[in-house]
């Protein structure tokens, strides 16, 4: 059974067809027990928005989910107690410590002191549990929201842009943290625009454009799902401008290393002879391992600038 299933989910904010805006479009996923899930897409894609629908503070407008195979509302109330959820921002009193905070948040579970450690330890946090909250990093922030989603010892943890301005240590960090916790049976739906983090924690990615689903599946699989080249040549204006014209380049962009172009087939000598009848002498070709990023990239090409804020 799915921990996690939308069928058709969907939200649109504003009542008048003309001014509304479509946030989340008939998605439709399961995360299933034990899976590290990454869920991606640029600002404005609806994963919040998703996320919301999911732990309750906003209602569907269509289709459906469930939660530990319930859907109903008596269902979804018992299931969130198995859940926990940390958003994008952490929400502490600054005047008091970091113990001091999660005794609020244990206070309000239900949850007794000693688990209070468990999870300070568990982020690293044990020998600054004393310090304001205030005088915290923002690495240590994010530790504590995450020691404070743990306190009721969920089964599905839910995270919102968990590393997000992090520096590179505390992305490990928090990295580290999520390997803990998968390693201890936990289920994790997390979502993130850190391409680069995602691919090295994730075991399942879905990833988001204007709302909907546009892949889906282990990161290996949305990786592996298309065929890449890398290629240079002396004049590589001309390069990109052929290749531009060429009908089974499904997209084109330069590289530190050259020009990579995505093909919709693996025929590369057929690449080749079109290039050469355009007059481009190729230097360089090499098939090249699609990163997670060169996957978004190409599938959400044109919607960085474009997408409103409602509909993050």
């Amino acid at each position: 059974m799915p921990i996690i299933q939308t069928h058709e989910l969907t939200k649109r904010y504003g009542r008048r067809a003309a001014k509304s805006v479509l946030a989340v479009d008939q998605v439709s996923f399961a995360v299933e027990e034990g899976q590290v899930f990454g869920f991606l897409g640029p600002n404005g894609s609806g994963k919040t928005t998703t996320i919301g629908m999911l732990v309750g503070i906003i209602n569907p407008t269509g289709g459906s989910f469930q939660l530990f195979g319930a859907s109903d509302p008596k269902g979804l109330l018992a299931a969130r107690s198995r859940v926990g959820a940390t958003l994008e921002t952490p929400n502490f009193y600054p005047y008091m410590s970091g113990r001091d905070n999660l005794r609020i948040a244990a206070a309000i579970k239900g949850v007794g002191r000693p688990r209070i450690e468990e999870c300070l330890e568990l982020v690293g946090l044990a020998d600054r549990a004393k310090h304001r909250f205030a005088t915290y990093s923002l690495g240590m922030k994010q530790r504590l929201a995450l020691a404070a989603t743990m306190l009721n010892d969920p089964e599905l943890i839910i995270l919102d842009e968990p590393a997000n301005g992090l520096d590179p240590q505390g992305m490990r960090e928090i990295r580290e943290i999520i390997h803990i916790l998968a390693g201890r049976g936990k289920t994790i739906f997390l979502s993130s625009h850190l391409l680069w983090e995602v691919e090295r924690t994730c075991s399942h990615v879905a990833i988001v454009r204007k709302g909907r689903i546009v892949a889906s599946g282990t990161v290996e699989e949305v990786v592996s799902g298309g065929t890449s080249v890398l290629l240079r040549a002396a004049d590589e204006d001309a390069l990109v401008a052929a290749l531009e014209g060429y009908p089974e380049a499904t997209s084109v962009r330069r590289s530190d290393d050259g020009v990579l172009v995505s093909l919709g087939s693996d025929d590369f000598a057929a690449l080749n002879r079109y290039l050469a009848g355009q007059g481009i002498h190729l230097s360089h070709l090499a098939p090249h391992r699609q990163s997670l990023e060169d996957v978004f990239i190409d599938l959400t090409r044109g919607d960085f600038d474009s997408m409103t804020e409602i509909a993050s």
